[in-house]
């Protein structure tokens, strides 16, 4: 479940989502890559299997295994350098470099949208030109991916940080869809308070991956085989849920303080009360229009239907 509703809350995915001509491609997309993501796992499985079941005494990697090397993230090129022959590891490689390409290109170029739209053009420098934007966006770039490059020595697999981003969007970032998408009463207050929430429980909860111990110890944690001090507990969906909550709860208090007066409105930073507004209006508009369509229509019908 992490993966999959984590990966909502992805910008690369809205990036080939949006760049579809019509509502049909993307539904078709969408569907389509869900039941390839099913179909793509097979070989990951298969290769694992190969690996876990492989005399490693019997080539040339030999002992201990990569398990017990601590490789186990490098399976993959491990398996494909030394199980296949030199042009099926070569093809293998290849394809695994160009799909690693392919991926870092999409997250260059969400982080740089992210940070030149979303905090430079919106927060930083409003009465940003366009020639001012494509030079945060170059910038951009280019700090992202050095960024990027330098997490990759702080592990031997790149596949933690992979796992880490989808944790932290699962936990932090799907609630916030969700809201955005679902809940008309969501807004900037209950974000920020849910958001916090969330980025707290979740660091303490801690994270075996990076070394991380548990601040917060959930029902059932305790050591495992290697003695470290680990969650059992489903705790991760519990953040996302409390996240959630808060959000909610937090937006409707706000809604609640600013609408009834208890605070004076210059302290309304997100401007609750100007948005519940506009969206009244909107919606107001709506229905008068709807309910002028409404007799046209069943004219319309009485006029086609004959006795």
């Amino acid at each position: 479940m992490k993966p999959a509703l984590g990966g909502l809350a992805y910008q690369a995915f809205y990036q080939r989502i949006l760049s579809s001509s019509s509502y049909t491609q993307a539904q078709v997309t969408c569907f389509a890559s869900s039941a390839f993501c099913l179909v793509l796992g097979i070989p990951s499985v298969l290769i694992g299997a190969v690996a876990a079941s492989t005399d490693w005494n019997a080539t040339s990697y030999g002992l201990p295994t990569p398990y017990e090397r601590d490789q186990a993230g490098s399976i993959l090129p491990i398996a494909l350098q030394y199980l296949t022959p030199p042009y099926v590891s070569v093809i293998g490689i290849g394809a695994v470099a160009a799909a690693v390409m392919s991926s870092m290109d999409s997250a260059l170029l969400s982080s740089a949208s992210l940070f030149s739209s979303n905090i430079y053009k919106n927060i930083i420098r409003k009465q940003a030109s366009d020639r001012e934007m494509q030079w945060v966006i170059r910038i951009s770039v280019v700090v992202v991916g050095l960024a990027g490059t330098a997490l990759t020595f702080l592990d031997s697999s790149v596949l933690v940080f992979w796992l880490v981003g989808v944790d932290m969007s699962y936990t932090i970032m799907f609630p916030q869809l969700v809201c955005i998408l679902f809940f008309k009463v969501s807004n900037g207050y209950g974000a920020i308070v849910g958001f916090i929430m969330g980025v707290v429980m979740r660091v303490l909860s801690g994270e075996p991956l990076i070394g991380l111990p548990p601040a917060i110890q959930f029902p059932g944690c305790r050591l495992d085989k290697e003695g470290k001090l680990t969650q059992y507990f489903p705790f991760r969906t519990a953040i996302m849920l409390i996240s959630l909550m808060s959000i909610l709860l937090f937006s409707w208090l706000a809604s609640i303080i600013f609408n009834k007066g208890l605070l004076p409105e210059k302290w309304d930073t997100f401007n609750i009360k100007l948005t519940q507004r506009a969206t009244a209006k909107v919606a107001d508009v709506k229905r008068t229009n709807s309910n002028k369509e409404e007799p046209s229509v069943a004219k319309q019908l009485l006029d086609t239907t004959s006795c």
